[in-house]
C-alpha cells in the first residue's frame, strides 16, 4: 500500500476506533446515571442487555484495533532506533578512518572530534584543562592536515559523506 494512503488509512482507523469508545463511553455514562436515579431507559425497540453487549464488542473492536496500531508504532521506533545506531556507528568509523589518513595524533582526534560537535575553542579547553590557545593551534594543525579552512568546512566533510554525494536541489 502506498505510504501516504497507509498514513490516512492509519489515522481513519484511529478516528473510528476512538468515536467508537467515545459513543459507548456516553451509552456507559448513561446507564449508570439512570441506574444512580433510577431511571428505566429501556426501549422497545431493543432490549437493553443486547445494547450493552454490542458496546462491549465495540469497545473491544476498537480497543484491539489501538492496540495492534500501539504494536506496529513500536515496531517502528525500535527499527527506527536500530537505524539511527548504526548510522551513528557508521559515521564514526569514517571520521575514524579519515582522522587516521590525515594522520592526526590522538590529541589532534579529540579536538577535531570536539569542533565536528561544536564545542567552542573555550569549551574544548575547559573539556581538556588547557589553554584556548592551544585548542586553537591544534585546531589550525587539523585545518591543515585535512586540507580545510575551518571548522564549517570540516563538518561539511562529513556531512558530504553522510548525505552520500547527494547532489544540492535548488528551488
Amino acid at each position: 500500500m502506498h505510504l501516504k494512503r497507509k498514513g490516512a488509512f492509519e489515522i481513519q482507523t484511529l478516528t473510528i476506533s476512538f468515536l467508537v469508545i467515545l459513543v459507548c463511553e456516553a451509552f456507559f455514562l448513561l446507564d449508570v446515571l439512570a441506574d444512580l436515579f433510577q431511571i428505566d431507559i429501556s426501549t422497545s425497540w431493543v432490549d437493553h442487555s443486547m445494547i450493552e453487549s454490542i458496546t462491549v464488542v465495540a469497545l473491544t473492536m476498537a480497543l484491539i484495533i489501538i492496540g495492534l496500531q500501539i504494536l506496529r508504532l513500536l515496531r517502528e521506533h525500535r527499527v527506527a532506533q536500530n537505524s539511527v545506531k548504526v548510522a551513528s556507528g557508521e559515521l564514526m568509523s569514517v571520521i575514524s578512518e579519515r582522522f587516521k589518513a590525515w594522520e592526526l595524533s590522538s590529541s589532534e582526534m579529540d579536538i577535531a572530534l570536539l569542533l565536528i560537535k561544536g564545542f567552542t575553542a573555550q569549551e574544548i579547553a575547559d573539556l581538556r584543562n588547557t589553554r584556548p590557545g592551544t585548542v586553537k593551534s591544534q585546531s589550525s594543525t587539523i585545518y591543515q592536515k585535512a586540507n580545510v579552512r575551518g571548522r564549517n568546512e570540516l563538518v561539511a566533510f562529513f556531512v558530504e559523506d553522510l548525505l552520500g554525494n547527494e547532489q544540492a536541489v535548488s528551488g
